[in-house]
């Protein structure tokens, strides 16, 4: 009898080992798998929420990212528009008061660190009383275009009322991602291909200044 219940016994073991070793384990395994199977999964799911919300925020600025752009093709136009800078600058003297006696642009060239970008260097030479030479100035500062102003020469002079009269040379540069002017004759520029410059003559009555 005491044979019998160690027999029993040991089948009891070999059983319940069998059972745990053919159908357990492998459970055990499967699930450990599944787990780290879930871990990946809710990484996932954590970088595409995140990947979402970037999105959201995106779609939800595009407004502001298109104004931007259309900002930036403002200051920094894909072509040279020197037809329309010049009006610029003819209804700003209108506005301010000052004569423009002289306005020499040039042809886009590279600019210094030899990338898209093309510079047109323009010379201007305008006089005025002190006040409308800052409010043509600051316009400069103001245009929707990237104007940068290299340097300023000043001089005066006196009228016969006393007056006293600014003669003042500008230095300036625009910018722009193309390498080609619309023809002289189309922007109403007389001279060569390579400096152009427009003089304007004071009416008779004006006060007189010497640079």
């Amino acid at each position: 009898m005491r044979r019998m219940g160690l027999l029993a016994v040991l089948a009891i073991l070999l059983v319940t080992a069998a059972w745990w070793m053919f159908l357990i384990s492998p459970r055990n395994g499967q699930i450990t798998e599944h787990q780290d199977d879930l871990v990946v999964a809710q990484d996932t799911e954590q970088r595409l929420r995140v990947q979402i919300r970037q999105l959201q925020e995106i779609r939800d600025r595009e407004v502001e990212y298109l104004a931007a752009v259309g900002q930036l093709e403002a200051l920094i136009p894909d072509r040279p528009l020197l037809d329309e800078f010049i009006e610029e600058i003819f209804a700003l003297t209108n506005e301010t008061g000052i004569d423009l006696q002289t306005l020499s642009p040039s042809l886009p060239a590279v600019t210094e660190d030899g990338g898209e970008l093309r510079e047109i260097v323009i010379s201007a030479q305008i006089e005025g009383e002190f006040f409308e030479v800052l409010g043509f100035l600051f316009g400069l500062n103001e245009m929707d275009r990237l104007v940068r102003v290299d340097g300023i020469v000043m001089s005066s002079s006196e009228t016969e009322t006393g007056d006293t009269i600014l003669a003042v040379g500008i230095e300036m540069r625009l910018f722009t991602l193309a390498d080609l002017l619309p023809p002289l004759d189309d922007i109403g520029i007389p001279g060569d291909a390579e400096t152009t410059t427009t003089t304007t003559t004071a009416p008779a009555g004006d006060s007189e200044a010497s640079p």
